[in-house]
């Protein structure tokens, strides 16, 4: 006898999304099954997302939360009849397949599940295959284990009575940040687990700009640091990142030794022999992280992926002062 699949509910948080919506709900109204359902939360928007959703017979029902992300999920959430939520981001375009990748994790009985970013990027913009491209390597090379202790709420899924037992996102949190990641460490910190599906990759429609990218660099890690001073004892060890600190020590790393590059020569210019050894001591171990990545950024995409390798200095050189400014904010009172 087939096994019965598990009722899902689809939610998708919507504020002015006119421009993705169509593909992303076209990819996954084409696999549902009986039982599953649609929900477009719709945020405040002021453009056609409503009457796009419509035409793929979505319920729409409008966020009673605060605005931001958070509170458009945890109103889905409450309304969804699934056993399962599945949330997805209304820029995020599920593969083919997806439905039955999604019920064989479901079947292995984990708390959640989460998917991954595909090696593919909207456009040909070397900031956007940057920001893709580098979550798509950290997922498939520096994630080692089945189970993680973060999620990207692009496509994540999780049982209803966990999400309502742990009271979903925290709407506190503002934009579209660290919610996830306070979310997995309550999860993980209750006892629940998170099991990866590799093979569900995710094809992001977002494009960005060079200083768009680092300035939602900048402002997530802000958001973490806030994240981690603020964080409660019931949490589990923070969730930054869904990497492991080990597996993310390339990134801890790099966030230091890169300065020395600079730093290194300035004082060579200044008439310092020693600062061209402080140089290349830094740009070594920045390659001993990172050379799999640039390696790997430019057999995809040549050109556009050797720029976009580039693009691994700026965005680590801001870790630290990004840091030390989520630092001085909680200094002086702010939470969130």
């Amino acid at each position: 006898m087939e096994k019965i699949s598990t009722p899902i509910t689809i939610v998708i948080p919507v504020h002015n999304s006119e421009k993705t919506l169509e593909a992303v709900l076209k990819s996954l109204s084409s696999e549902l099954l009986g039982g599953d359902e649609l929900i477009v939360v719709d945020d405040r928007s002021v453009d056609r997302s409503r009457e796009i959703a419509s035409l793929f017979e979505a319920e729409i029902i409008p966020s009673s939360g605060n605005p931001g992300a958070a509170g458009a999920r945890n109103t889905g959430a409450l309304a969804a009849a699934g056993e399962w939520v599945l949330f997805v981001d209304s820029d995020a375009v599920a593969p083919p397949g997806w439905r039955k990748k999604l019920q064989q994790r479901i079947d292995q009985e984990p708390s959640a599940v989460q998917a991954t970013y595909s090696s593919l990027a909207a456009g040909k913009n070397p900031a956007t295959f940057y920001k893709n491209f580098y979550y798509f390597y950290t997922f498939t090379r520096r994630i080692k284990s089945d189970y993680i202790t973060g999620c990207g709420t692009f496509f994540f899924a999780v049982a209803k009575s966990i999400f309502l037992e742990l009271k979903g996102f925290d709407d506190r949190i503002p934009g579209a940040t660290v919610e996830d990641a306070d979310f997995a460490a309550r999860l993980v910190g209750s006892g629940g687990n998170i099991l990866m599906a590799p093979d569900i990759e995710v094809f992001h429609l977002r494009e960005y700009t060079f200083s768009e990218l680092m300035g939602y660099e900048w402002k997530m890690m802000k958001s973490k640091v806030l994240y981690i001073l603020r964080r409660s004892r019931d949490h589990a060890a923070p969730s930054v990142s869904m990497a492991t600190p080990v597996e993310m020590l390339p990134v801890l790393s790099g966030s230091v030794s890169v300065w020395l590059i600079p730093v290194g020569l300035i004082a060579f210019a200044a008439g310092s022999l020693w600062g061209m050894w402080l140089a290349a001591a830094g740009f070594l171990i920045l390659a001993v992280g990172h050379a799999g990545f640039w390696l790997a950024s430019v057999r995809k995409a040549g050109l556009i992926g050797f720029i976009a390798s580039l693009m691994t200095l700026p965005d680590l050189m801001l870790i630290l002062p990004a840091a030390l400014s989520g630092v001085m904010k909680h200094l002086t009172g702010r939470k969130y």
